[in-house]
């Protein structure tokens, strides 16, 4: 039997799992971000009738990459 299967999400569910991993964004923007003329959006796995689905993970990976620190004024 193969190991434990990662749980998909649904774009909205992982707008809430981006938020409590403290990646404060919004569903509108997620939706802007995945839409295909801009193609920035976190990868999907597939897709469940018409919506995509995401692994937590590499969500998570999204998230981190997109962030970035600013310089503090001396």
């Amino acid at each position: 039997m193969p190991g434990p299967i990662e749980k998909y999400l649904t774009r909205r569910q992982l707008v809430e799992f981006l938020n409590d991993h403290g990646y404060p964004l919004s569903f509108s923007t997620l939706s802007k971000l995945c839409m295909p003329s801009r193609n920035e959006g976190p990868p999907s796995v597939g897709r469940w009738a018409n919506r995509d689905l995401y692994e937590p993970s590499k969500a998570l990976a999204w998230a981190r990459s997109r962030f970035r620190l600013t310089a503090r004024a001396a």
